[in-house]
């Protein structure tokens, strides 16, 4: 199984919330990146930040749970 990136976080909360909103939704997602970005974020822009992964077959139905986890707040 490929996993492609779906979106790139600051914090772990934040990846943690939409990871939890897919797999409700039956899509595996996965956080890659926390300890290193909650410890050194505040201290280096360089770093790669929380990663939330989905296999390449469910990418696009997770990009369109996506869309509607942000739209959500604004209906």
């Amino acid at each position: 199984m490929e996993l492609i990136t779906l979106k790139i976080f600051n914090t772990e909360i934040e990846a943690e919330m939409l990871r939890i909103f897919l797999e409700s939704n039956g899509v595996e997602a996965f956080v890659f990146g926390n300890i290193m970005a909650n410890t050194f974020n505040l201290f280096n822009n360089t770093n790669e930040g929380v990663q939330l992964k989905v296999s390449e077959n469910d990418f696009e139905k997770a990009n369109k749970l996506m869309a509607e986890f942000y739209n959500k707040d604004h209906q």
